[in-house]
């Protein structure tokens, strides 16, 4: 069976020097981190999604820039690829977002084994697992002097290194 590829948008919401995560857990593969967001609704406009799936899943209110990153996922080659359903290929759409306010409501639609929500300090990114991993330097240099490392896209990376 044929799947057909589901676009995502997700949230590089920056403050300072850390980045604002979705802590996931998972009993087969333990802890990892993810940036909010999550699929584009049919007629929906990817800042829009962006704004709600941020909304739902951390409480916190964004406006949505530029974009940074995309990604590929193909399940299929990736070790983790019993998460998601046979022939699951994934795009994520990774945008520079800003708060639009100063506090957060509380999440009221986490994601499948979502935990918690955590500000991430820049120098600590080599202590979690984010997935993708790939974008560990990459997300490091952003948050040093906002720069948006090249390469844009980022081909099949995988969750986590």
């Amino acid at each position: 069976m044929t799947r057909p590829v589901r676009p995502s948008a997700k949230a590089v919401v920056a403050e300072e020097e850390r980045v604002l995560l979705n802590h996931m857990r998972h009993e087969r593969i333990g802890d990892f981190y993810e940036f909010p967001g999550g699929g584009i609704r049919h007629g929906e406009a990817l800042r829009d999604a962006v704004r709600r799936e941020v909304r739902e899943e951390t409480g916190y209110a964004v406006e949505v820039h530029e974009l940074l990153w995309v990604r590929d996922y193909i399940a299929a080659n990736h070790e983790h690829a019993f998460l998601n359903p046979p022939g699951f290929h994934a795009v994520d759409l990774m945008f520079r977002c800003s708060l639009a306010g100063p506090a957060a409501t509380e999440a009221h639609e986490a994601d499948t084994h979502q935990v918690g929500v955590e500000w991430v300090e820049a120098g600590k990114l080599r202590d979690i697992r984010l997935a993708p991993a790939a974008l560990v330097p990459m997300l490091e240099a952003f948050l040093a002097d906002r720069t948006v490392v090249r390469p844009i896209y980022l081909g099949d990376v995988g969750p986590s290194a």
